[in-house]
C-alpha cells in the first residue's frame, strides 16, 4: 500500500496541470537554498582540497505545513557530488543527471516553516582548479516539471495529488550560486538552535 501511495504521488509530478501554487511571485515565501547546517544558514564558507563536506537541501518559508514530495535539479561548478541522501519514505524518478523528483509515501513535517528534503556529499577536487577558486552549486527546475511542461522552477507538494507549490531561489534568483565555497565572501553567522529543534527537522 505503502508503495501504492508514493507512486500516486511521483504520478502527480508527472501528470500534474500547469497551474502556478500559491505565492508564485512572493520571493520571501517557498524558498529552496543549500545549507551548511541543517539549521539554514551558511551558504558561503572555505573548504580545504579533497576534503568531503554535507550540506544540506532545506524548502524554508513554506506556506504550507507538510512536503508530500519536491522536484529540483542540481549543477556543480569546480566540485565534485561525492553522493546524496534523500529524507523521508521515498522513490525518486528523476533519471537526467543532477535531477530530482520524489514522492513521499508520508510527508516531511515542516518545523517553523523549514523542512530539509536532502543532504548532498560534496568535494572541491583539486584536479578541477586551484582550492582558493570559487566553486559553486546551483539548483534549477527540471524538465517536464510540476509547474510548467517544458522547464518550470524547483517546486514541492503541499498535499497529496495537488497541482503543487513554486519554489524560489532561497539566493537571489535563477542562475545565482545557492552554496559557494572557498569565494570571497563574508564569514556566515551562527545561529543557536536546542538539539530537539534540530532533530525535529528530520521527520
Amino acid at each position: 500500500m505503502r508503495k501504492f501511495a508514493i507512486a500516486f504521488v511521483l504520478l502527480t509530478f508527472v501528470l500534474g496541470g500547469t497551474a502556478l501554487g500559491q505565492d508564485p511571485g512572493n520571493p520571501f515565501v517557498n524558498n529552496i537554498g543549500i545549507y551548511l547546517n541543517p539549521a539554514a544558514t551558511g551558504s558561503c564558507g572555505a573548504i580545504g582540497e579533497d576534503v568531503p563536506f554535507t550540506v544540506f537541501v532545506i524548502l524554508t518559508a513554506l506556506t504550507h505545513d507538510e512536503v508530500w514530495g519536491w522536484e529540483a535539479g542540481f549543477t556543480y561548478d569546480n566540485i565534485l557530488k561525492l553522493g546524496h541522501t534523500v529524507f523521508g519514505d521515498h522513490v525518486n524518478a528523476g533519471t537526467r543527471p543532477g535531477e530530482f523528483i520524489v514522492g513521499l509515501g508520508s510527508p516531511l513535517l515542516a518545523v517553523n516553516g523549514n523542512v530539509i528534503v536532502a543532504e548532498l556529499t560534496l568535494m572541491v577536487n583539486g584536479f578541477y582548479n586551484d582550492v582558493n577558486f570559487p566553486s559553486n552549486v546551483f539548483v534549477s527546475g527540471i524538465y517536464f516539471s510540476l509547474i510548467d511542461p517544458i522547464q518550470g522552477p524547483p517546486a514541492y507538494l503541499e498535499a497529496s495529488g495537488s497541482t503543487g507549490v513554486a519554489l524560489h531561489q532561497a539566493i537571489g534568483g535563477m542562475g545565482d550560486a545557492q552554496l559557494s565555497m572557498n569565494c570571497d565572501c563574508a564569514p556566515v553567522g551562527v545561529e543557536e538552535s536546542s538539539w530537539g529543534n534540530v532533530k525535529s527537522l528530520f521527520r
